[in-house]
């Protein structure tokens, strides 16, 4: 009995270590590189993403620096080449810059102790490094364990409504898949409202398509939005012709954490002249992230399209300014001067979730109209 139940556990540690080779080093990078090249929304080229992953072994062990020049990449260790290659004769030749970096590692190893500790976080550290440096800020990678978190919202309390002076107050702390059929519920719950408030303030945004539905909702046709993809080719999202709402008054209020999906919803609502946006200019980011499995597991996000207003304003590090600003006003101003009077021409963003000013307001703006 103990000699099977020492060979089960054989077994055991066997499969495991099958499963961890189920790839190498050489198969991320090349598996990365080419989801860059033929996806990401910018040309850049492989050579670029390969010696800054080198490079970034310097996070691994600080006794590591790189040479770079036109013909050869060198691997310096405590101030001594450790090894000089040639450079692919075709710099995008991604199964080639693939097997260098893979080669290099493995010279680093035999001499590094760090690197031999760190043997399974180095593509991870160098990764995300390598994303970082060499893309837009927004891209990321993610590493295994922490994929499974990304993009995941699907908390149905992202999404509150109630009664206030009988005008639909709707917050979404984040769009998700319950979101449209939430707001479903909420009119029908509330079905003698006179008007809506639509709280998008400190909304990181979430899922496209839910947040469409959304704007849809409150309109009777016209375009929501375009995205530009790498192609240069325009995709524009259309609403469908029925205001579930009847064109009943409405506010939506943001902030400068009004953030991706949430920025083109209340831009199509303002494009059209739905709603008044009340608040400060929003974050500005327009871009859209496609996640790629990597084969250790780990998942790249990669930016590959950007966001349009209706009338082709572009979002990303624009933002959407409001109609009505109460950027720097206090509690106690007056909501009649901020409604109709004067705003200020830049309007600059401020976290404002739980202030009070911009709710006043909006009730105002709406009673006004009943």
């Amino acid at each position: 009995m103990k000699k099977c139940l020492i060979a089960f556990l054989l077994l055991l540690s066997c499969a495991d270590m099958a499963s961890a080779q189920e790839y190498t080093d050489e198969d991320v990078y090349k598996t990365t590189f080419s989801a860059v090249k033929e996806h990401y929304i910018k040309k850049t080229d492989v050579e670029t993403l390969a010696v800054n992953a080198l490079k970034a072994l310097n996070k691994v062990d600080k006794k590591v620096l790189v040479g770079d020049d036109d013909k050869r990449v060198t691997l310096y260790y405590g101030g001594r080449v450790l090894r000089s290659k040639l450079k692919p004769q075709d710099k995008e030749d991604i199964a080639a810059w693939a097997k260098l970096n893979a080669d290099m590692i493995k010279e680093l190893k035999k001499v590094s102790t760090s690197a031999r500790d760190k043997d399974f976080e180095i593509l991870d550290t160098t990764m995300e490094e390598t994303i970082a440096k060499s893309l837009d800020g927004v891209s990321k990678y993610y590493p295994e364990g922490q994929s499974e978190e990304v993009g995941r919202a699907d908390n149905p309390r992202n999404f509150v409504a109630s009664l206030q002076d009988n005008i639909l107050y709707i917050k979404i702390v984040a769009f998700n898949q319950f979101t449209f059929d939430e707001l479903k519920k909420a009119l029908q719950q509330y079905p003698n409202f006179e008007g809506v408030i639509l709280d998008l303030r400190a909304s990181p945004g979430g899922d496209l398509a839910e947040a469409l539905k959304v704007a849809d909702a409150f309109l009777a046709g016209g375009i929501l939005a375009s995205e530009v993809k790498k192609d240069g080719k325009r995709a524009f999202f259309y609403a469908d012709e029925i205001d579930l709402t009847q064109d009943k008054p409405m506010a939506v209020l943001v902030d400068g954490q009004t953030m991706s999906a949430a920025e083109i919803a209340a831009s199509a609502l303002q494009a059209q002249s739905r709603g008044k946006l009340i608040g400060t200019k929003t974050y500005g980011k327009g871009s859209k992230q496609e996640l790629f499995e990597l084969p250790n597991g780990a998942v790249l996000g990669l930016t590959t399209g950007y966001f349009y207003t209706s009338a082709e304003n572009a979002l990303d590090k624009q933002g959407v300014m409001p109609d009505i600003c109460v950027s720097g006003l206090k509690e106690e101003e007056d909501v009649e001067k901020i409604v109709y009077g004067e705003h200020k021409a830049k309007c600059m963003p401020e976290s404002r979730e739980r202030k009070n000013l911009e709710l006043k307001a909006a009730k105002y703006l709406i009673k006004s109209q009943i």
